[in-house]
């Protein structure tokens, strides 16, 4: 067994690319695989940034996907609901279960990098600069079932996952200035307004997030299109939506008899007058520039 496997979570998103970056440089671009978990359900524009900055660095790149659903969009027609903050399947087996299934195929030990920051929430804020990846698995505590518990502890008597983060002390600003300063650009819809990359629309985006979504009538209409297939197994008044109720303002939400909104309302909300800001937004004032961080328009 060769000794030790680097491994970087590549989201397509700008904390991901810097830590991408920064393990070429530290160990070597040779030595390093850029891990991409897809859940079919990211912008094109996403698909080429990854292959395109994985090329350039000169790393292998390795996609994986949960090919027992079809994506996103298979995931939710399963379970006939969409996901939320108590349920978040997206991530789990869309994300989490292939990327278990991935590392207990490997015969090596992993260095496992991930572009997590303690600025991005409080939650994130209590996470470990360093850990085991399996460290959960181990937990007496850990109440919730756990994906392939057998397998993993088996794993895990001869071979060992470590978790580095190495930008987790850095602001979202600094992460963008480190990829610019080595002559990379980070993903394209960050100029487009995005404060965040990954599934497009994700379930927790803001609502200057869902306006870019809104804008682009292919993909708002894949999204009004699952909704659509979702509820044709549910009565009225128990209608499934991708974004949960109090998203909008009520006022706004007329189709649903629950009073969830519809992502055609949610469209027309935040379409309705796109120069005035609004306080139900958390967006920041209108710029010349539409990205939330220096130099990206310059």
């Amino acid at each position: 067994m060769n000794k030790v496997k680097v491994i970087v979570q590549f989201s397509g998103g700008k904390d991901s690319q810097a830590c991408l970056i920064k393990a070429c440089e530290d160990f070597g671009a040779n030595n390093v695989t850029a891990v991409f978990c897809d859940t079919r359900w990211e912008h094109e524009q996403t698909y080429s940034h990854v292959k395109e900055v994985a090329s350039k660095l000169g790393v292998d790149l390795i996609i994986l996907k949960n090919e027992s659903v079809d994506g996103m969009y298979g995931l939710c027609k399963r379970m006939k609901w969409f996901p939320d903050s108590q349920n978040r399947m997206c991530t789990v087996q869309l994300k989490i279960w292939p990327m278990i299934d991935w590392i207990l195929e490997q015969n090596k030990h992993l260095v496992i990098i991930q572009g997590i920051r303690a600025k991005e929430s409080a939650e994130r804020a209590k996470f470990n600069v360093e850990c085991s990846y399996f460290s959960e698995y181990f937990d007496d505590t850990h109440k919730k079932r756990l994906y392939r518990k057998r397998d993993v502890k088996e794993w895990c008597k001869t071979h060992d996952a470590s978790v580095l983060r190495p930008i987790f002390h850095w602001t979202a600003q600094q992460v963008i200035d480190y990829i610019l300063s080595h002559g990379q650009r980070p993903n394209p819809l960050y100029e487009r307004g995005a404060s965040r990359v990954g599934c497009f629309p994700c379930i927790f985006a803001r609502l200057s997030e869902i306006k870019i979504v809104a804008r682009d009538e292919r993909y708002k209409q894949r999204v009004i299109d699952l909704e659509n297939e979702v509820n044709l197994s549910h009565d009225k008044g128990k209608e499934a939506s991708f974004f949960c109720k109090g998203k909008i303002p009520a006022r706004f939400c007329i189709q649903n008899s629950n009073g969830a909104p519809t992502f055609a309302e949610i469209s027309d909300y935040v379409l309705r007058n796109e120069n005035q800001p609004t306080l139900w937004d958390d967006t920041e004032p209108i710029m010349s520039c539409v990205s939330l961080y220096h130099g990206l328009c310059e």
